[in-house]
């Protein structure tokens, strides 16, 4: 244990720091993507982007071994923080490996596989940082993270831009990136998680195949959920061109808000909802879950009528006749996204309920109907087609996530 350990915040305030950073962050990124188009010339930069983005998510995947549920999860210190920030090390470099070659495998040019790499670099600081985070997050001092993230985003978007503007250049642009996220890292995440608990190098070789094997069918459920949007996109960009998947992306990057709001709300409620998941009995724990996913679910309703009004008129504004014709799209956007999110939140009380199996089932059937359905639906409905995929395969994915959660024997216990 850390000296001088600062006491855990509330849950109210941490899910407050959590949610306004994680949103700063989070809209900073996709302000990247605004930019890209205000300051390109035409939408090939921006489908790029948009390209090396969804790359990223699936190396994010594996790169965080998709082990921040489970990691803040192991109330009972299974195994000791350092041994999760350890394990980082060696699953970032799997996630370079296995993604670099898919990279070369889809990009369908030799500028958007650069690209690809240069956005890599930032995911990877970007995961490190996720297992750093996972730390604050144990150690329920949300504060943190939401100061990082804050910091991080607005450093990154003036990184982006200034690159962008002097140099013209969409490769330049996403490789400032990295340095920029990198400072934050080692001179404030690293020093803060360092008081919660301790992050020295120290991990035996038993441990880290305990821990490939334990959570490799989590890395492939995230994968899996990355893939809903990611394959649909990358189809639709194959199929169509990236300038079309450009224009799709300008339109359907801020419904990611949404979608991220979400998960940073519930965020907090992981502990404790662990914690009544590991009491004897667990009484407690349902009406904690029913609680969280009632909140979550009428913040999104709300969001969406709300942003379903307000979005067009305001994708007009910051991006004149380049998405005229095309802000039909967004309240569709806006509720696949929060199908998405829906299914993250049950993915992951399944996995902190030790299901991963039962997380894993959700996840393949969801991809599976992606696959099935993303050539019918984008030839019929065009862009409108990604949205469909979307919904489609993400409430099936949930339906099956709810069955997994009210059929656990243990809950029954």
């Amino acid at each position: 244990m850390a000296d001088n350990q600062p006491k855990p915040l509330d849950i109210k305030k941490n899910m407050l720091y959590n949610t306004i950073g994680s949103l700063t962050y989070q809209g900073c990124l996709w302000i990247t993507t605004v930019l890209v188009v205000i300051l390109s010339n035409g939408y090939s930069d921006s489908g790029i982007l948009s390209f090396a983005m969804t790359i990223g998510n699936m190396f994010s995947a594996i790169g965080t071994y998709s082990m921040r549920t489970y990691q803040v999860s192991d109330v009972r210190g299974k195994y000791p923080q350092r041994n999760y920030v350890d394990f980082r090390l060696i699953t970032l470099l799997i996630g370079l490996v296995v993604i670099g070659i898919y990279s070369v495998a889809v990009s369908p040019d030799s500028l958007t596989l650069i690209a690809v790499f240069a956005y890599l670099l930032f995911k990877i600081d970007e995961s490190f940082c996720d297992v750093l985070y996972g730390v604050d997050q144990r150690g329920e001092r949300m504060d943190y993270i939401g100061i990082s993230q804050f910091i991080r985003g607005v450093i990154i978007v003036l990184a982006f831009s200034l690159s962008l503007y002097f140099s013209q250049n969409i490769v330049l642009a996403i490789l400032a990136m990295f340095p920029a996220g990198l400072i934050v890292t080692i001179f404030y995440d690293i020093p803060h998680a360092g008081r919660i608990d301790d992050i020295h190098p120290n991990i035996k070789a038993e441990q880290a195949k305990n821990l490939l094997v334990e959570c490799l069918p989590i890395v492939l459920e995230i994968l899996f959920l990355g893939m809903i949007v990611s394959v649909a996109r990358q189809y639709y960009a194959n199929a169509y061109g990236s300038e079309r998947l450009g224009i799709y992306a300008a339109v359907a990057t801020p419904a990611v808000l949404i979608q991220a709001a979400a998960r940073y709300l519930y965020a907090p409620a992981l502990v404790p909802l662990s914690e009544k998941w590991n009491d004897s009995p667990k009484e407690s724990f349902l009406p904690f879950f029913k609680k969280t996913l009632l909140v979550m679910a009428v913040l999104i309703v709300a969001c969406v009528a709300l942003l379903s009004l307000i979005g067009p008129p305001l994708l007009n504004l910051v991006y004149g006749q380049k998405v005229e014709g095309y802000t039909y799209l967004f309240t569709n956007v806006l509720i696949s996204t929060s199908a998405l999110a829906l299914l993250y939140y049950l993915s992951d009380v399944l996995v902190l309920c030790r299901d991963i199996k039962g997380a894993f089932i959700s996840a393949a059937a969801a991809l599976i109907i992606t696959l099935a359905t993303m050539i019918p639906l984008e030839a019929a409905f065009d862009m409108q087609g990604i949205n469909y995929v979307v919904i489609i395969a993400s409430l099936a994915g949930a339906a099956m996530s709810l069955f997994r959660l009210f059929h656990n024997k243990k809950l029954k216990a």
